[in-house]
């Protein structure tokens, strides 16, 4: 009897003792406030700006949710503009229209100054050369161009170091507590050895980059289109310290007839410990996303079904988006 009158005394004093470190965390009436992680995603839509009959209003409701979208691949800008050399830009209506349904959606953009290729010309609309541009929800992050950004490399055409010189965006969430930087990167496509190797120098010019300006920053996060094309030369190419989210080289093309994991997400592990590995990386499956927006249209057979390539990627890419989240912390690491 004597033990459960004990029992009885012991929950009675730690309840109250609860109800008093509640007390002291929380003020009375005070709303605690929940931050959510960020959801971000990396996305190459073949050649943007391009193709007259590509469904922009269905990718970018797909995006909708997220706080953050890099976009691989847009090869026309979509407003008037100027270049660094004062010339001006060539907009393009296509580029346009993803970008007026994107900031339709609440997003807002950062844009790079030109664009950038593997060839000798720039400032030119066409596949041969691409622009950088991130989307991002303004009421949870802002631009925090102080932070090390802009292109890797003065020089944006036939460099040495890149097939396209990467751009580093810059943010910091609206409440302060996290700063990060995304460099995006396209990477040389193809089997040879010799794309390998070119992929590995490139990786390897990057994280050279980040180990120069990482001063002030320490949250450098690579991502993109990688083109990297099984588990041994992600292994190869991955920089020093570096882990890719996507280690399991799941297949991030649309081709359902020769899939491949180009898309990965890297990050030092000794410094940016705010990647949320609990939810770790997905794909989202374009094809079965854009299959309900057809068949809400009057169109005729659904390209994805079955699956014909050419056709699925002038409407929609030939790239499933990706997925991973960052948690923010009381504190940033700087």
């Amino acid at each position: 009897m004597k033990k459960i009158y004990l029992s009885i005394l012991l929950i009675i004093i730690f309840g109250l003792s609860s109800c008093v470190n509640g007390g002291e965390s929380q003020k009375e009436g005070e709303v605690k406030k929940i931050i959510k992680p960020l959801k971000i995603c990396s996305f190459n839509i073949q050649f943007l700006g391009s193709s007259r009959v590509r469904d922009d209003v269905a990718l970018s409701k797909i995006l909708k949710d997220y706080d953050i979208v890099v976009i691989q691949e847009l090869v026309a800008p979509p407003y008037p503009g100027t270049f660094p050399d004062n010339t001006p830009f060539k907009p393009d209506a296509e580029s346009a229209e993803f970008f007026d349904e994107m900031k339709s959606l609440g997003f807002k953009y950062s844009l790079s100054e030109e664009d950038t290729g593997t060839g000798d010309r720039n400032h030119i609309n066409s596949f041969a050369t691409e622009w950088w541009v991130s989307f991002y929800k303004p009421e949870k992050i802002k631009v925090a161009n102080e932070l090390p950004s802009g292109f890797l490399a003065e020089d944006r055409t036939n460099h040495d170091d890149y097939e396209r010189v990467p751009y580093a965006f810059a943010f910091r969430t609206d409440d302060e507590n996290l700063d990060f930087v995304l460099v995006s990167v396209h990477l040389k496509p193809g089997s040879p050895r010799a794309s390998k190797e070119r992929r590995k120098h490139e990786l390897t010019a990057i994280a050279n980059w980040i180990n120069d300006n990482d001063e002030t920053e320490k949250d450098f996060i690579i991502l993109g289109d990688m083109n990297i094309e099984n588990q041994e030369e992600l292994a190869s190419a991955t920089p020093a310290g570096f882990i890719s989210l996507n280690d399991e080289c799941v297949p991030t093309n649309t081709n359902v007839n020769g899939p491949k994991p180009y898309d990965h997400v890297m990050y030092n592990i000794t410094y940016t410990r705010e990647i949320d590995e609990n939810f770790d990386f997905k794909v989202v499956d374009l094809i079965a996303a854009m299959k309900t927006f057809w068949e809400e249209s009057s169109k005729d057979s659904y390209p994805g079904d079955p699956y014909s390539h050419n056709e699925f990627r002038k409407y929609y890419s030939d790239h499933h988006p990706v997925l991973f989240m960052m948690t923010i912390p009381e504190n940033d690491d700087d």
